[in-house]
């Protein structure tokens, strides 16, 4: 049986038999034998991310996001650092680019790479990259020199993912990941049902996301294809942070944390990933208080 697991990093990868004969040993099983025992009938342990940060409101979880991405660039400032085009991080942005004025970070060394862009669009004026210039870039004072993004012009997108991905191995990682999460459980691009062992991808849409994705658009926009950082790039980051604040985001945080880890949901592979944290509100987090609480 050839193994499909996405549990990347698990030593057991590609190997079923030493994979059963640990479950048989520790109880504990990889994510793809977790499914098929779940739809036996059997009842897992509930999986939770490395960490989850409750913070009150959504202040609270806003700094609390930017401190820990902070932390990193000041233990390397050299660090690789990821961002999400997305409402959510704009405080997390104000507040990092308020630490850099008073001298808490310095970001004169760091590197960013995108996380992600809208493909195929008529005007490109309110894109991902030009969100970031906006929010954080500009306000930061990162040069153009420090910024590695996807070539979406380019006539092999195949190969401009290959770009991102080989700059990105070249420095040994990304050091530091912020995500949101969509209201259909996406991470960056990559959607429902997206392939964990994938690295950088050009992604078809999901109905839901060229819905929701409206929001960032002046006039309306036809929204049918994406490039994203692939949920690869996540096992093999030295921190992922997942930011969930506000009410209408409680049913897919309520998914996250009650569901095994699925491709169906993509933000269930923090459950997975080695230092995945989430931060979140209470409002983010009121259908599942009786877990996070406990955590």
């Amino acid at each position: 049986m050839r193994c499909n697991c996405p549990y990347v990093v698990c030593k057991y990868h590609g190997n079923c038999a030493a994979c059963i004969a640990h479950n048989r040993e520790s109880g504990d099983m990889a994510h793809c034998m977790e499914k098929v025992a779940m739809e036996r009938g059997a009842k897992m342990p509930l999986r939770m991310p490395e960490k989850v940060y409750l913070e009150d409101d959504f202040e609270a979880m806003s700094r609390r996001s930017a401190e820990l991405v902070c932390e990193v660039v000041r233990n390397k400032p050299d660090a690789l650092v990821s961002l999400p085009a997305g409402s959510t991080a704009k405080r997390t942005f104000e507040i990092m680019c308020e630490m850099a004025k008073t001298g808490e970070v310095d970001f004169s060394k760091t590197h960013f790479v995108a996380l992600d862009e809208w493909l195929d669009l008529e005007d490109e004026s309110e894109n991902c990259d030009a969100f970031m210039r906006k929010n954080f870039y500009e306000p930061a004072g990162i040069p153009d020199e420090r910024i590695t993004r996807f070539d979406i012009h380019a006539e092999d997108l195949q190969a401009a993912c290959k770009a991102v991905d080989d700059f990105v191995f070249a420095r040994g990682g990304i050091d530091v990941m912020l995500l949101g999460v969509g209201m259909n459980g996406h991470l960056g691009l990559n959607e429902p049902n997206s392939d964990f062992k994938l690295y950088s991808k050009v992604v078809e849409l999901d109905s839901v996301t060229m819905n929701v994705g409206q929001k960032y658009f002046t006039d309306g926009m036809k929204l049918t294809r994406g490039i994203t950082l692939g949920v690869h790039h996540m096992f093999e980051c030295g921190l992922v942070i997942l930011q969930v604040g506000s009410s209408h985001k409680a049913e897919i945080m309520e998914k996250v944390f009650r569901c095994a880890p699925t491709e169906e949901i993509p933000a269930t592979v923090l459950k997975l990933v080695p230092h995945g944290v989430i931060v979140t509100d209470r409002d983010a987090a009121a259908n599942v208080l009786d877990i996070v609480e406990k955590n």
